[in-house]
């Protein structure tokens, strides 16, 4: 079966042409103000790395210090998230075509299972990176519409939901690899290039209204690029699951 993945950009820019005003009010609570919030409110401990033995210990430890510190925001953060996706994936996918309530019910009632999957998913990934960086981006590619069959078919538990997905990306795991690639590493850039800016402007330093317009923007791209994923994640899967 031949996938289109030009095509399905093409339908996730007609969604987002089509429903935009509500795809930006569902993506501004769930996706900007947790990611603006995790900026702003997260601790951090500011290190200098240079090479050396101690010098990447100490890395290290400013690091777990950092998850410890901040493990409450990023979970909340990344909960936030996943309800946003969930709510998005409802509206798209359900030919009933929900309202904005009713796809928010949905989200919550799937929820405690699409927690799962992200934390099964995540530790998949975890363990094909720490196998060898080829096997996660093999992960990356087969579990690409995961949480859009756990929303479109709600009829099916995790484990037979991973294997739809697994079945439906089969011979397309560097499509859908490379397209996930082109989402997160151009959102990426972006964040690198504000955070550059802002440390010329500052000169370094922690100046408050030049870092709050860098986790501003920064908010904004991390809503851009989960829209993005969200948006090609449904019509990939939709195009998957009506064999075209």
């Amino acid at each position: 079966m031949k996938l289109n993945v030009g095509a399905a950009i093409q339908e996730a820019l007609a969604i987002w042409r089509r429903d935009r005003d509500v795809i930006v009010a569902v993506a501004g609570v769930f996706f900007f103000l947790p990611n603006l919030a995790l900026s702003l409110f997260m601790r951090t401990d500011r290190i200098t790395v240079r090479a050396g033995t101690q010098d990447d210990q100490a890395l290290l430890a400013s690091m777990q210090s950092y998850l410890v510190d901040n493990i409450h925001w990023l979970a909340l953060q990344a909960l936030a998230e996943l309800v946003g996706i969930a709510v998005l994936l409802a509206l798209i996918l359900d030919p009933a075509r929900p309202t904005v309530g009713e796809a928010l019910r949905t989200a919550f009632r799937r929820l405690p299972v699409l927690v799962v999957a992200t934390l099964l998913i995540n530790a998949a990934k975890l363990g094909g990176l720490i196998l060898f960086i080829l096997p996660m981006l093999y992960v990356i590619g087969r579990v690409f519409v995961v949480l859009p069959v756990l929303m479109a078919e709600p009829e099916r538990r995790f484990g037979d939901a991973m294997g739809r997905a697994i079945e439906l990306t089969k011979g397309h795991a560097l499509q859908l690899l490379s397209l996930s690639g082109l989402i997160f590493f151009g959102g990426q850039m972006v964040v690198l290039l504000l955070s550059a800016t802002a440390s010329a402007v500052s000169a370094g330093g922690t100046n408050p209204v030049t870092m709050a317009i860098l986790a501003f923007a920064a908010s904004v791209v991390a809503a851009a690029m989960s829209i993005a994923f969200t948006l090609t994640r449904a019509t990939i899967y939709r195009r998957l699951a009506s064999n075209g």
